[in-house]
């Protein structure tokens, strides 16, 4: 008799467990199908099985009740990163770029996903910068293209070198670390090609990690403590399974350990012999043709602009931003310049990996977003 009591028990506890949870997916159906109609999104059938997923699993998450606008914000952050709608718009509206859905690096991920790689803090020109001019002599023979690639053959594998940060606001450590690395190869006429490290920047600088940071003092990082070679700087390759590391429902990913000790036995010189310098305590800050000869001479530049979600889908052409919603700050290095069908435009360097835009590449026009107000270098010690 007892047995079967139990038995009934346990039954009944199994059929609250499973009326509840299906009441709670029917609750949560109802609310994201309420803020669907709201927002007016139009979706795949792909696209809104994803943003449901990952709405449905966040919402669940949540401990507390919480409100209208909170989940207003849920659903909008919890959305695909790019959609077949945007893409559509952006194509339509204007012919200097192309926009596609076709970007593995953020296949599956979410809009808050991509805000959290979008870490730099946007100050605009900074006060201690030193303002960088040259001779009107120097700047009258400024090419109309210019690809430092093919400048410094000696260095174009790590000019051209693309990288990931990963689900990390790291961004300004990127674009600085391989901007200094660029010019350091040149500066010994290619006989240093080795990779610097991102990853330690970020880790040990004492700024922000992976929430966000700022490349002028990341410059000035590299005066003070310098960089060294090794892991952090090797890119993280994403196959079509594999989406880049995200938590749900956190803001940033958490920023590595930093280790003061080279993790390879074999390597035997020691972390302060193998750290890399800048001559000048703070960075060098440019105007656009100043930061152009500055390239053709020393090498790339590092640069900030703010990212809105069209950029996400970017493919190639020259970017111009379009349409879609404010993302954050973003830093990148630039390694030259062009024109196409009359509109100039910077050649930059992403760190999204290989499988994003034009090969990990793209081109901006000149001003757009803010890419011109904060062009920074500086010269390495060799």
């Amino acid at each position: 008799m007892s047995m079967v009591y139990h038995s009934f028990i346990t039954i009944t506890c199994i059929w609250s467990f499973w009326e509840s949870s299906i009441l709670a997916i029917r609750h949560a159906k109802s609310i994201f199908d309420d803020l669907k109609a709201h927002r007016g999104l139009v979706y795949t059938p792909a696209e809104e099985a994803q943003h449901f997923a990952r709405f449905e699993e966040e919402l669940r998450i949540q401990s507390e009740l919480i409100s209208t606008e909170d989940l207003a914000v849920l659903y909008d952050e919890t959305r695909p990163a790019i959609m077949q709608s945007l893409v559509d718009e952006i194509n339509s509206k204007q012919n200097t770029w192309t926009a596609s859905t076709g970007q593995k690096r953020f296949k599956n991920l979410s809009l808050r996903d991509a805000k959290m790689l979008c870490g730099t803090l946007m100050r605009g020109s900074n006060d201690k910068a030193v303002k960088k001019g040259y001779a009107i002599e120097e700047l009258q023979d400024l090419p109309t293209d210019f690809d430092a690639r093919t400048a410094f053959p000696n260095c174009s594998k790590v000019i051209g070198h693309i990288r990931d940060q990963s689900a990390c606001g790291s961004c300004w450590a990127f674009g600085v670390t391989e901007a200094f690395n660029d010019r350091l190869c040149i500066k010994s006429n290619g006989a240093f090609t080795e990779l610097l490290s991102a990853g330690e920047m970020n880790a040990c600088t004492l700024f922000f990690g992976c929430g966000g940071g700022d490349p002028y003092s990341a410059w000035s990082w590299v005066h003070d403590k310098g960089i060294a070679t090794g892991e952090g700087s090797r890119p993280k390759r994403v196959s079509e399974s594999e989406a880049i590391p995200v938590i749900a429902y956190q803001d940033i990913y958490p920023t590595p350990n930093c280790v003061e000790q080279c993790r390879n036995p074999k390597y035997t010189t020691t972390l302060r012999d193998d750290r890399h310098f800048m001559l000048e305590s703070s960075p060098y800050h440019y105007s656009v043709n100043d930061a152009k000869n500055a390239i053709r001479t020393d090498g790339p530049v590092s640069a900030s602009f703010t990212v809105y979600e069209d950029f996400l889908a970017y493919k190639s052409g020259v970017y111009k931003h379009t349409s879609g919603s404010y993302l954050g700050g973003h830093a990148v290095k630039i390694i030259g310049w062009g024109e196409k069908s009359g509109q100039a435009y910077w050649l930059a360097v992403n760190s999204w990996n290989e499988d994003w835009g034009d090969k990990g590449l793209f081109k901006i026009a000149l001003g757009n977003c803010g890419i011109d107000d904060d062009l920074l270098g500086g010269t390495p010690k060799v």
